[in-house]
């Protein structure tokens, strides 16, 4: 009796029941179909991209790595892989380097001063005869002036460039001064011009002399004399006047000047120069020069 009043009950609702359960059973089927399906062609999409098909530049790249794109070609361009560059702290310099700055702007430019006068004075004359030649030269030549000395002297004029050499023979006294000229002020005159302090000059005409000459000319110019005993050919010119030699020559007697120091023998230090330069720059001194139109 039971039985048949659940049955009478039940059956009304049986169809939506089945229903009901059929559509959830057809739901989980699906949706079990669609996750394989899925599943399957991510696994060989990804075995395609590992494994690549020969002669193809498609194929695996690092996770990490960056695509460039491809060219105009259709051709996959290479990959790149970022890098962590660390960073470095710059080492600290020093402190920077003083310029060097010449003192007078011709000097930075190449110019030369056209004339650098020597006088050799000695210990006895140096408070008379070089003070007042100082005083006739100084002011015309501004200050282009040296006194060489053959000993020193402790007790030095006041308003002087003096340079002493220590040495009271005459010829090695000639020497250190050429030689002082070609270390310290070759660089910044044309011509050299050696006198006694007993020798009146006149500035002005010599001056006048040398702006008319070349710089580039090799000239040895003074009072001609003759060699003692005439073996030496050609002529030297005398300390006493005086004499003018050009950068030129003395540049082309430096190589030699230390040679000439030992080989030539000789008492008398103006003779010992002429034959310096003589047998080995090839110049006579000349007694004048002509002046040419492109001098």
């Amino acid at each position: 009796m039971r039985i048949a009043m659940l049955v009478s009950l039940i059956r009304p609702t049986g169809p939506i029941i089945v229903g009901i359960s059929l559509g959830f059973t057809l739901s989980l089927l699906s949706v079990t179909w669609v996750d394989e399906s899925c599943d399957s062609d991510w696994i060989g999409a990804a075995d395609e991209m590992l494994i690549g098909h020969p002669g193809s530049s498609t194929g695996a790249r690092k996770p990490s790595s960056i695509s460039s794109g491809t060219t105009d070609n259709g051709n996959i361009q290479e990959d790149f892989e970022p890098r962590i560059l660390p960073y470095n702290k710059p080492a600290q310099e020093g402190p920077p380097k003083k310029v060097f700055r010449a003192k007078y702007a011709s000097t930075e430019l190449g110019i030369r001063e056209r004339l650098f006068v020597s006088v050799f004075t000695s210990k006895t004359t140096m408070n008379t005869l070089a003070v007042a030649i100082n005083r006739t030269l100084n002011h015309h030549l501004d200050g282009h002036l040296i006194f060489f000395t053959d000993t020193r002297n402790h007790k030095l004029p006041n308003g002087m460039f003096v340079v002493a050499h220590g040495d009271e023979r005459p010829v090695p006294n000639m020497f250190q001064s050429v030689r002082h000229l070609l270390e310290h002020h070759i660089a910044d005159y044309d011509w050299f011009y050696f006198v006694q302090d007993d020798t009146y000059t006149q500035p002005e005409r010599l001056k006048t002399l040398v702006s008319h000459l070349s710089m580039d000319l090799q000239l040895y110019m003074g009072q001609p004399g003759e060699f003692i005993g005439g073996e030496t050919k050609g002529r030297y010119c005398h300390s006493g006047p005086g004499f003018l030699l050009s950068r030129a020559l003395l540049l082309k007697l430096q190589p030699f000047l230390e040679q000439c120091r030992t080989d030539i023998i000789s008492i008398r230090p103006d003779e010992w120069l002429g034959r310096c330069i003589i047998d080995y720059a090839g110049m006579s001194c000349v007694e004048k020069y002509e002046v040419r139109g492109n001098d």
